[in-house]
């Protein structure tokens, strides 16, 4: 990567932000340009690249960071276009966007119960966008699977969900509220929709549990 200025990380991040490096929106901890003028941004993900990875999902490959695109392509776990930094295997043609090479495996809650698995493989229908396939025709991608019932949600819809409640939340004043007290929320709605056969609104419970550290 090639950038004049000095980069500082900052662990607060903003609201949302645009990465300068993979051109895909993002939130958390981030690093912007120390030059005041200046308005690049980028993930952590794709400030601290790994030069060769590898993956659990993909047997037997070894990926590349890439600082620029070569050609048309998309990542194979959200399915959205690359148009930046990204990760590409040469011998199997995968690429990976660098926040979806480093996706948490599992999400759990303050007491270390897990209650959504990343899953290479969509089981069902997305509880969010209501399709099994992501918008390339054919094309399930990744999704995080709820512990409580085999529903899930594309990996590109839960990070889309996690920003727009942040950007509502932006956009509301005095709804701000610290992420430990939201987590005790969390557990009680998620009970709650346990007992109601509603895994669609524990999982935007969850990407709301998500967004409030942020926010």
């Amino acid at each position: 990567m090639d950038h004049q200025h000095t980069l500082k990380l900052n662990d607060s991040g903003a609201p949302s932000f645009m990465c300068s490096g993979c051109k895909e929106l993002g939130f958390g901890s981030s690093y912007s340009c120390g030059n005041s003028n200046c308005n690049y941004i980028l993930h952590e993900e794709c400030a601290e690249p790994i030069t060769h990875a590898v993956h659990p999902f993909f047997n037997n490959c070894t990926f590349e960071f890439y600082d620029k695109v070569q050609e048309g392509g998309f990542c194979d776990a959200c399915g959205k276009d690359v148009l930046g930094f990204f990760y590409h295997c040469s011998r199997t043609g995968y690429a990976l966007h660098p926040c979806c090479l480093k996706l948490q495996d599992k999400i759990s809650d303050k007491d270390g119960n897990v209650i959504m698995t990343l899953c290479h493989e969509v089981p069902s229908d997305c509880v969010h966008c209501k399709q099994k396939y992501v918008a390339r025709n054919q094309f399930e991608g990744w999704s995080y699977v709820y512990s409580y019932e085999k529903s899930c949600v594309h990996v590109s819809c839960f990070n889309d969900m996690i920003l727009e409640i942040l950007n509502n939340k932006n956009r509301s004043r005095g709804r701000k509220r610290a992420f430990m007290k939201f987590i005790g929320k969390l557990v009680v709605d998620v009970l709650i929709d346990i007992v109601l056969m509603d895994p669609t609104n524990s999982i935007t419970t969850i990407a709301e549990a998500i967004a409030s550290g942020f926010s």
